[in-house]
């Protein structure tokens, strides 16, 4: 009996009278169901997307049903039916797959938002997964089975992956015995060359004398024997099609590979890049050209024509450019560290054009706003504008424009040495503690010779021993004070005696 479900379960109909019912499962392929009833008024109407089919124990989606009405006025109804496994070409990884793990952590990952639950799962070790954009859960099962060498079985919502379905029944499909039919299958197409027959069989395990033997089911390997096509091997069941309602000549394709309908579909979509699609975190497209991205977005690369690029990724999608190669205006890009044991160019530039911050230009001469060296500084001349042995404190002053100053703890400028002015004069300025002035030595020009101002002038020696002399003729044009006044014209005398 075929009962009709709704998505609760809940049984809707009962259908007991129908024909031309078929099902059919593919190893890591399809796994379908059909059949056929007449229209009633009863139980027809939920024949319908919407719900269920229950048959043999298992649950099955109606996918597709036509009706069609024949010369007698009869309206047949044919259904296709999919395994509820089908709902899983729903639940999608939109930015893909891509894990390493045993094949239970994959397939716990894989339907971790489903409504299917894990069996059996024999395989064993690691399998590295890696499926871009757009990915089914059933896409990714496939793989998983593809990768860890298993077989998928479903069983309603429960999914089991086996080492291998089926058994060694060792099992005769012999012309005159069981076999109705045989189809040999040939096809060099891939290269390789693959055989398969397509036998319908009696099954012989539904009659009374044969009870309890000669049974097979879908993985077994069977013997297959014609002497009339010269068929004597042994192969395996890759597909098993029976009707559930009388098992009595069931179909079975046999072959020694495995390539269901829905396992080269599959395959194609797995190993062709299409325009604009992602395949192994690759994209080929008209506009961009040859993208590569990691699954993580932490990193992708631009390839065509007129650039390349390669940015560095937020992980949500947003990036930003670390390499870029303009090839027609020649500019070429790098954000972060260049190392390099050699470069070899014309000249170097760091900022941009309205603002260069240091320059190297191809006679070799550098230019730069500021620097610093922890280093000696070795050359033949320094030209600059300012020269400063300490930014603060007790330092050393050298410009074009003032001269040469000195500056004590508290940045007082305390000595200055004039090279020039608009006077022609050269001078040494002397400043006391409080920045005030405090005299200053200069030369002139203009034939006066070398001038002494000062606003406190002291000259003194180190003691009676070492006095002062002064040789030469000497012109004094203001008044002289002396501390003592007593000896002044004693002074005077001695001064005015030594006067040519």
């Amino acid at each position: 009996m075929i009962y009709i479900l709704n998505r609760s379960f809940l049984p809707l109909a009962v259908l007991d009278d129908y024909l031309n019912d078929d099902i059919t499962e593919q190893i890591n392929g399809s796994y379908t169901f059909k059949f056929a009833v007449y229209m009633d008024d009863e139980k027809s109407q939920y024949i319908d997307t919407a719900n269920l089919v229950e048959v043999e124990g298992q649950y099955f989606n109606i996918v597709k049903h036509r009706r069609t009405r024949s010369e007698n006025g009869q309206v047949l109804i044919t259904v296709e039916c999919e395994q509820v496994s089908y709902d899983l070409l729903f639940y999608l990884f939109e930015t893909g797959f891509l894990y390493t793990g045993t094949p239970l952590e994959l397939m716990q990952r894989a339907l971790s938002d489903t409504v299917f639950s894990i069996g059996t799962v024999e395989p064993t070790g690691f399998v590295s997964i890696d499926l871009k954009e757009n990915v089914t859960v059933r896409g990714i099962l496939m793989e998983i089975a593809i990768q860890s060498g298993g077989e998928l079985e479903f069983d309603k919502y429960t999914v089991n992956l086996r080492n291998r379905r089926g058994q060694d029944q060792s099992v005769q499909f012999r012309l005159g015995k069981n076999i109705k039919g045989i189809v040999k299958d040939v096809n060099g197409q891939s290269g390789e060359v693959l055989t398969s027959y397509e036998i319908s069989v009696v099954e012989l395990n539904s009659l009374p004398e044969f009870e309890g033997l000669e049974g097979f089911g879908l993985g077994d390997i069977v013997d297959i024997i014609d002497e009339e096509l010269q068929i004597n091997e042994k192969q395996r069941i890759i597909e098993y099609g029976y009707s559930p309602r009388q098992r009595i000549t069931s179909r079975v394709v046999i072959a020694n590979y495995i390539e269901g309908l829905q396992d080269t579909i599959y395959r194609i979509q797995t190993t062709t890049v299409g325009k604009d699609k992602w395949m192994y975190g690759v994209k080929i497209g008209p506009d961009e050209g040859i993208v590569i991205e990691r699954y993580d977005k932490l990193a992708k690369s631009k390839f065509n024509a007129d650039e390349f690029r390669m940015q560095k990724g937020d992980g949500n999608g947003s990036y930003t450019d670390s390499l870029y190669f303009d090839a027609i205006n020649q500019e070429y890009e790098f954000t972060g560290i260049v190392r390099a044991g050699q470069f070899i160019g014309g000249s170097i530039q760091i900022g941009n054009e309205s603002d260069t911050y240091f320059e190297v230009g191809e006679d070799g001469k550098m230019k730069a706003i500021d620097a610093e060296f922890t280093g000696t500084i070795t050359g033949s001349m320094i030209i600059g504008s300012t020269i400063k042995t300490s930014q603060f404190g007790p330092r050393i002053e050298q410009d074009s424009i003032i001269g040469f100053r000195t500056y004590d703890n508290n940045n007082i400028n305390r000595i200055r040495i004039n090279t020039a002015s608009n006077n022609g004069v050269a001078g040494i300025l002397y400043y006391n503690s409080s920045g005030g002035y405090a005299g200053e030595l200069n030369s002139y020009t203009n034939g006066t010779g070398l001038t002494l101002y000062s606003e406190n002038l002291f000259i003194g020696s180190n003691g009676t021993a070492n006095p002062i002399t002064i040789q030469g003729y000497v012109n004094f044009t203001g008044r002289i004070n002396t501390r003592d006044y007593d000896d002044l014209d004693a002074v005077l005398d001695e001064i005015f005696a030594r006067l040519p």
